[in-house]
């Protein structure tokens, strides 16, 4: 009995050595994406908002970030035939350091961190014209705030998120970390993982059925302008479904 558990043990202990040869055997670590945000997608003018210090040494050294506000004055409204409205969202990526435990984490962590409430979330598909699709992570969101007036007021927004490594993208967090798992450990790959947000208000409305209205007026300008943004961060490395 000793002996054949003493064998097993030689087998674990040999299997464990084994793995050291998988892994990642560089330094380099290769990435998908551009860090940088255009000025300018088609009538989306965009404009750098600020990284807090408290981000950069929250997430450890070596991340990267890029991060802007775009507005567009020209989005059709779907109230009035032939109006426009001016509408923006905001645009934040996370290129992950050497620490991938401390630079890459679900959005939903901040978000919860931030006063939102969580409504509801799934993974919708998004096409990229002459791309193809791929998918993300879409979360509904809530917050009450206090305006300057004293009175409360509700915000809803989505946020859309994805993660885009060497040549995949992963619409969740386990997808991606199962991803990046199975390279480490196989393919002997220590990518470094960008974590890119997209997220609009939902116009306010005061009637249900207007609120309804709203939600899918920030959802398909969202989807728009995701298809004309992801030709400009993904790089040609990156396969879509």
């Amino acid at each position: 009995m000793t002996t054949r558990r003493l064998a097993i043990l030689f087998v674990f202990v040999l299997a464990g050595f084994s793995i050291v040869f998988l892994l990642p055997k560089s330094a380099a670590q290769p990435y998908g994406v551009k860090m940088e945000l255009l000025g300018k997608l088609g009538d989306w003018m965009g404009k750098d908002e600020e990284i807090l210090q408290k981000e950069r040494d929250t997430l450890g050294k070596g991340t990267e970030f890029a991060r802007k506000r775009y507005v567009n004055d020209f989005v059709p409204d779907p109230r009035i035939p032939g109006r426009t409205v001016t509408y923006g969202m905001l645009v934040s990526m996370v290129l992950s350091g050497r620490d991938m435990s401390t630079s890459i984490h679900r959005p939903e962590r901040c978000l919860d961190a931030q006063g939102w409430t969580r409504l509801g979330s799934d993974e919708v598909a998004i096409n990229v014209p002459g791309k193809g699709n791929f998918k993300v992570t879409r979360l509904y969101n809530r917050m009450t705030r206090r305006g300057d007036d004293g009175t409360l007021r509700t915000i809803e927004a989505y946020s859309y998120y994805w993660f885009v490594g060497e040549h995949e993208i992963k619409g969740s967090h386990w997808g991606r970390w199962f991803t990046d798992t199975w390279d480490r450990i196989v393919r002997g790959v220590d990518q470094r993982w960008a974590f890119i947000t997209v997220t609009a208000t939902i116009p306010t409305q005061s009637d249900p059925n207007a609120q309804a209205e709203a939600r899918k007026f920030a959802d398909t300008n969202t989807r728009a302008f995701i298809q004309q943004l992801v030709p400009t961060i993904h790089l040609p490395t990156v396969a879509y479904e």
